[in-house]
């Protein structure tokens, strides 16, 4: 590929970024708790909402008045969204996670180190077949259990789940995840890590992974993921994980001309340094905007 090619393949990405920061700087930076309660007017719903939705809201919201958690309507959405708008279940969650350190993260050092060892990040402008789900991608290889911590393999991910539920729609949608097992060996994982992560990927913050894609797994995989991954998932998230035998089943899954966002990784085009670094000034850029404010 010749580097004007290559420089073109990278333009959808850039414009995504550059898209992005304008409407987070339009409104208040909704990744803190001292956001704008706009996301949840009429104009900006990503549907109206039922009977049940404004039931389920009303009474989270007099539940976090009377215990003084200051949760905005904004946080209170994505909880009971997660949880289908069933009260008892969002009440609760919302009370046990309120002040979990995964919800109010920001892109500072230790974190910032993380995501430039490229393990996890986002494919800007990637959907799945239904245009609904953006795509997180997780370079499994690249966490090695030896030497990194994996509470900050669930921090990198976290935050890019918090990053992709900021509006009712991202809520109401949820996210894609592309577990790419390329060169991934068994000095890559233990099971204590593993349980971690696929917890943290189910529950540890309120967004919905709605699709998981498995690619260039080894031919013994699939009998480690019966046996030991799969135990660790509730049967119902086990049902969105797909291991695909080729990276042509990948157009089952996601939305058309899905190749051109791609990153080098899976023998695509995209630079998932560029990817990392232009994401990393994004938040930063965000996150200082609205510390000054």
């Amino acid at each position: 590929m010749t580097k004007t090619m290559f420089l073109k393949s990278l333009l959808p990405h850039k414009r995504h970024f550059r898209k992005q920061t304008r409407e987070n700087e339009d409104g208040a930076s909704v990744a803190t708790e001292n956001h704008s309660e706009s996301s949840m007017s009429p104009a900006n719903s990503a549907e109206l909402h039922t009977q049940k939705e404004e039931e389920c809201l009303r009474k989270l919201k007099e539940d976090c008045h009377l215990r003084k958690m200051s949760a905005s309507d904004m946080t209170i959405f994505r909880f009971a969204c997660f949880y289908d708008f069933v009260y008892e279940k969002a009440r609760s969650a919302l009370v046990e996670k309120y002040n979990d350190p995964h919800l109010s993260m920001q892109m500072e050092d230790k974190l910032c180190e993380q995501f430039q060892n490229k393990v996890i990040f986002p494919l800007p402008g990637l959907r799945t077949k239904n245009k609904k789900q953006g795509v997180v991608y997780f370079h499994a290889a690249r966490h090695f259990t030896a030497t990194m911590d994996t509470e900050m393999l669930v921090s990198n991910m976290t935050y890019i789940f918090n990053d992709m539920s900021l509006t009712e729609e991202q809520c109401r949608n949820g996210v894609a995840m592309i577990i790419d097992l390329n060169h991934w060996t068994l000095k890559n994982f233990t099971p204590e890590c593993s349980n971690k992560f696929f917890k943290a990927l189910q529950y540890q913050v309120p967004t919905k992974v709605e699709t998981v894609l498995i690619v260039n797994a080894p031919r013994w995989f699939p009998k480690l993921y019966r046996h030991l991954f799969k135990k660790m998932m509730a049967k119902s998230f086990s049902k969105k994980v797909h291991i695909l035998k080729k990276s042509e089943q990948l157009q089952t899954h996601l939305a058309e001309g899905y190749e051109k966002y791609l990153p080098v990784e899976m023998g695509y085009w995209v630079d998932s340094t560029e990817i990392v670094d232009d994401f990393i000034d994004w938040k930063r850029h965000n996150e200082e905007s609205s510390s000054n404010r």
